[in-house]
């Protein structure tokens, strides 16, 4: 069944792309291409290239292509628009870990610290292998780090192992037809998240997300709308949680989402069953709910007893406009609300994983 929906899907993306690329008129300020024949050839250069605090949106198109780099781009760089030819051929990588990076937030292969950056076609991708041993120690590597407000991510694949894609502040980013893969805590920070029709690729046993919201602070977290969660093609997921409480305030959301056979009947985990551990007693105040999920790994009627079954209508307040709007965090000053619109919109269904 896996097998035929990825089929599908595969076709329809190729379909929707060719489309894309035969009427994109797109006129690009910024070309980075690795054989030379752009502005750039690294992508540290081409962001280091964008004017300071420039209101004008600045596109960048990125060759297809495998940039080794550890990429910043910094909070006075703002209106940026990365654009890969496909998240298959242009490649953000690196290899950097928390026990020689000084730390999980040190790891980054991408960090964007700018507001209203966008982008598409791109995989962000950390290749530190946390099943290993040498790595034991500090198997935390993030592929894409953010503290950036009002982020976009299409089409796009975030790629890694223990700790991929790192929502560090209390701001908002939307990820739509998204691959996120990894195996301990992948999805995790204090982040305000929207992502819709994406895959959720799990490499072993372990936890999904680990959301460190504050307690009170913030009446969204990450919620998922419409996605798929699966165990990737080795098959060695086999007995995954959709979330352990990082932050007193952990709030996680699944929305009419698949869960394969690999989530657990449970659901949801604590995060340290020992009394003494700071963290102990997070669940208490965490928020963890589904609504309207299926497939073999949704068993609402095993899952732990401080989990939710939302209603109806407590569902219809998870819309891209209510998350998105100024007044659902005290945590930070967002200052103004916000629905972000995707152009060209044209892959109506989540990528396939291969």
């Amino acid at each position: 069944m896996k097998k035929a929906f990825q089929i599908i899907y595969l076709s329809l993306l190729v379909y929707s792309s060719s489309i894309y690329s035969q009427n994109n008129k797109t006129v690009y300020d910024i070309v980075v291409a690795s054989d030379g024949s752009g502005n750039f050839t690294k992508v540290q250069d081409a962001f280091e290239a964008v004017p300071d605090n420039k209101l004008k949106q600045i596109i960048i198109f990125v060759k297809a292509g495998i940039y080794k780099e550890k990429l910043k781009l910094t909070t006075n760089k703002n209106n940026v628009k990365l654009i890969g030819e496909s998240y298959k051929n242009t490649i953000i990588t690196y290899d950097d870990y928390a026990e020689i990076a000084g730390g999980t937030s040190k790891s980054f292969s991408v960090l964007i610290e700018a507001n209203n950056f966008y982008a598409e076609n791109i995989t962000f991708e950390n290749t530190i292998d946390s099943n290993l041993p040498q790595y034991k120690k500090g198997g935390q590597a993030v592929a894409l780090m953010v503290t950036g407000d009002k982020l976009i991510f299409h089409n796009c694949k975030i790629s890694g192992f223990q700790d991929t894609f790192y929502l560090k502040s209390n701001t908002r980013t939307y990820i739509k037809d998204c691959i996120i893969d990894g195996t301990t805590d992948f999805i995790f920070g204090a982040g305000i998240a929207l992502f819709e029709k994406c895959l959720i690729e799990s490499k072993r046993d372990s936890y999904i997300t680990a959301s460190n919201q504050e307690v009170g602070k913030s009446k969204y977290g990450f919620v998922f709308k419409n996605c798929m969660l699966i165990s990737d093609s080795k098959g060695e997921a086999k007995r995954v949680s959709l979330g352990r409480p990082w932050g007193a305030g952990a709030n996680v959301v699944l929305i009419n989402c698949l869960e394969e056979s690999h989530i657990i009947p449970e659901g949801w985990s604590v995060w340290s069953k020992d009394p003494e551990h700071k963290a102990y007693n997070n669940w208490k105040t965490a928020f963890y709910a589904e609504y309207n999920c299926h497939g073999p790994g949704f068993q609402p009627e095993h899952r732990i007893s401080w989990s939710h079954q939302l209603n109806k209508t407590e569902a219809l307040e998870y819309t891209k406009e209510k998350i998105f709007a100024s007044n659902t965090t005290k945590a930070i000053n967002l200052g103004e609300d916000w629905n972000p619109i995707i152009e060209n919109d044209n892959c109506d269904f989540i990528l396939p994983s291969k």
